[in-house]
């Protein structure tokens, strides 16, 4: 063949390969006009619209911590939890049905659940931001698949003391474990924040400590209310007022953001710290979060006793157009959250939190 031939052939060749992959690009682009068209957005009775889902892989943990368990409580019956295959498609579904713009796989603890590895596999196919919440325990052996697969990470870490920790976790465990796990995280470059439940008489001295911990290793903190869903949250409870009140003896702090469920500052030493107020300040009003159990119930608010479950519409066989009708008419029920206990001064039984998925 001669070399005019060959010029013509890599040519034509290359006027091919542009042709299908502008068709490709015009395709995924038609994909994505009319998965939008398709979006309706989550809303309940009071104007809140949905766009955050909570999703707990597991009733199982490896703690006993007294703010999350404060007494021992039957796991789910194993055929009840949902499969990977069931996780999967509610992700894409409440993505392309109802906009859903952010994942968090959240427990007991995620990581007891075995072979997540495939679940972030086929997550990793969703267009929508990932995260997950782990107690740190198993951060090591995992951290090198998340930063492969681009999710997020808070890790739950409510003191730097070896004693203390034994006492919230209410059992014996190595500390130093968890904090290897964060700094192997980070030097992956995952993108890593620092969860702290704060407690009165436990951890209050160390408000400064897990600052200063935080900025060694240039993360954000965010400091947590303890919820009301234990016999003991009298005893422990520590309001954000009295959070910075502790922070200001050694800092200045200067507000440089409000989400819907945080309020971020910047404080003097550089470090950013959050405040989730769910019982001095609720957040109610700007609540955007929607829960689905490891047993296949939503949940509303985590201050309701009730919830829906929708496995009805996943088995023996997925009916979507009959979930969706579920779907949309239950969150029209969503009750106002704490801002309603607050009022009406009543107590309800909740759903205990390692049920929840926090």
């Amino acid at each position: 063949m001669d070399a005019e031939n060959l010029n013509l052939m890599i040519e034509m060749e290359e006027r091919k390969t542009s042709w299908v992959n502008l068709n490709s690009r015009e395709k995924r682009e038609t994909e994505t006009e009319n998965k939008d068209q398709n979006q309706k957005p989550l809303e309940d009775g009071y104007g809140r619209k949905f766009d955050y889902l909570r999703i707990s892989l597991t009733d199982k943990c490896n703690f006993q911590c007294f703010y999350c368990r404060p007494y021992r409580i039957p796991l789910f019956p194993r055929d009840e939890i949902l499969t990977f295959e069931e996780i999967t498609f509610l992700s894409r579904f409440f993505v392309e049905r109802f906009g859903i713009k952010k994942i968090r796989i959240t427990g007991g603890e995620p990581f007891m659940r075995r072979g997540i590895e495939k679940l972030f596999e086929k997550l990793s196919e969703i267009d929508v931001e990932k995260c997950i919440t782990t107690n740190g325990t198993l951060l090591s052996e995992y951290s090198e698949i998340l930063k492969h697969y681009n999710v997020k990470v808070n890790v739950s870490l409510d003191t730097l003391d070896e004693s203390k920790f034994q006492k919230i976790i209410g059992l014996s465990f190595p500390l130093k474990k968890i904090l290897k796990g964060i700094d192997k995280s980070l030097s992956l470059g995952l993108s890593l924040k620092i969860n702290t439940v704060v407690l009165r008489n436990i951890n209050t001295d160390e408000i400064h400590k897990l600052i200063d911990f935080a900025r060694d290793r240039g993360v954000e903190i965010r400091f947590i209310e303890f919820m009301p869903f234990s016999p003991l949250w009298k005893e422990y409870f520590v309001p954000e007022k009295e959070i910075k009140k502790i922070m200001h003896e050694k800092y200045e702090m200067r507000e440089i953001k409000r989400e819907k469920i945080a309020k971020l500052y910047e404080l003097s030493n550089g470090v950013r710290v959050g405040f989730i107020s769910t019982v001095s300040e609720p957040f109610c009003n700007m609540c955007s979060r929607i829960r689905i159990t490891s047993n296949g119930k939503i949940v509303l608010c985590m201050f309701d006793r009730f919830s829906y479950d929708i496995k009805k519409f996943l088995r023996p066989e997925i009916k979507e157009e009959e979930l969706e009708k579920f779907i949309r008419s239950i969150v029209l029920r969503k009750p106002k959250g704490f801002i309603e206990l607050k009022e009406n001064k009543n107590e309800k039984a909740y759903i205990p939190m390692i049920k929840l998925g926090g």
